[in-house]
């Protein structure tokens, strides 16, 4: 009896695989971006003439996770990038041990792409700092486990950009507005009002009261948000 094939979680919303993010599932139709890691540092590796290795140092993996909780990412919103349930993010947080290869590929590549913005809980990153995490801008090499973090550097990243994910996911009405960003909800706001929505069909897409609605609207035009926006 064959062995079923393990699924790593879709990353490409549009990805048509049936199962994802291994080299395997590469071969199978997979084009999520963890399946194509995991295709070449396996390729790579067979070309040295080693067997792929299946486990790697932990410390760059749970600083990363961390130091997205100092930003205000919340488990869940790891997770939902990643393919599993925020319970399982806290775990490979608070890991003291050796991480899955193709894990620590798939962290590295969400935290490059969510370390350049805040996340939207600022109870998420009170608490972070309470536990004495550090935020991207504290590791000059955040994967070196005698690194010690620099507590002078600040938290807040200097550029702040939007993040598509979650703006496209908002537009399709899939995320609720609590789980964006103030930027990234005013960002989803000003392309459906743009895509010639009224302002009521985009709020009742976005999940939004009258009250809020009208707020996002007012913060559009601004300049703080024509500057992040450029950023």
């Amino acid at each position: 009896m064959s062995r079923p094939a393990r699924d790593r979680g879709r990353m490409s919303p549009a990805c048509p695989a049936t199962f994802h993010g291994t080299d395997s599932a590469y071969r199978y139709g997979c084009r999520c971006p963890h399946a194509r890691e995991h295709k070449r540092i396996h390729q790579k590796r067979c070309r040295e003439g080693r067997s792929a290795a299946r486990l790697a140092d932990g410390t760059g993996t749970r600083r990363r996770l961390r130091a997205l909780a100092a930003l205000g990412w919340r488990w869940q919103d790891i997770g939902d990038r990643m393919g599993v349930t925020g319970s399982a993010v806290a775990i490979l947080a608070a890991s003291t041990g050796l991480v899955e290869l193709a894990t620590a590929a798939r962290v590295q590549i969400i935290y490059r792409d969510l370390s350049t913005r805040l996340g939207p809980s600022r109870i998420t990153a009170d608490r972070a700092t309470a536990k004495g995490w550090h935020g991207p801008m504290a590791w000059a090499d955040i994967d070196d486990p005698t690194c010690e973090p620099d507590n002078a550097s600040p938290d807040v990243p200097d550029v702040l950009v939007v993040d598509e994910w979650a703006v496209g996911e908002a537009i399709a009405g899939r995320l609720a507005a609590d789980r964006l960003t103030d930027v990234d909800l005013a960002e989803a706001m000003r392309r459906l009002l743009a895509d010639g929505l009224t302002p009521g069909q985009a709020r009742y897409r976005l999940r939004l009261t009258n009250a809020h609605a009208r707020r996002v609207i007012r913060a559009i035009n601004t300049p703080t948000h024509e500057r992040t926006r450029a950023a």
